[in-house]
């Protein structure tokens, strides 16, 4: 079982295949997080914060996209503050939150993406 880009996911299912294996790929999905009214907010801020900037964003279990139900959009100033606060920097560097992407078309598909969520009436908290 695979979850990841398109390109990777078609390279793993085409090698699995070849050798007589079954293989499930999820190529492009997205993780979503529901904040629901009642939940413990601290722990649900840095479990999101986690799961959205963990690794760049870059692995499978990431989260790309936080539902907050009802009074749960109060909590959007305080997860903006958390990442906010997150050290951006140099993967080698020991100090580093969030390091870089895996390559330049990743960080070009990331800053498309950005631009089209903007251009499409989202607002950039960060």
């Amino acid at each position: 079982s695979f979850v990841g880009s398109g390109t990777v996911g078609r390279a793993v299912y085409d090698m699995a295949t070849r050798h007589g294996k079954r293989a499930q790929c999820n190529m492009g999905a997205k993780n979503h997080a529901v904040v629901l009214p009642d939940c413990l907010p601290e722990q649900a801020l840095n479990g999101i914060v986690g799961a959205a900037f963990g690794a760049a964003g870059q692995r499978c279990m990431a989260i790309s996209v936080v539902v907050l139900v009802g009074a749960a959009h109060a909590l959007l100033p305080d997860l903006v503050a958390k990442a906010r606060a997150l050290r951006v920097g140099a993967g080698a560097d020991a100090r580093t939150e969030v390091g870089p992407v895996i390559s330049a078309e990743a960080k070009t598909r990331v800053e498309a993406l950005v631009a089209a969520s903007i251009q499409q009436g989202a607002k950039a908290e960060l």
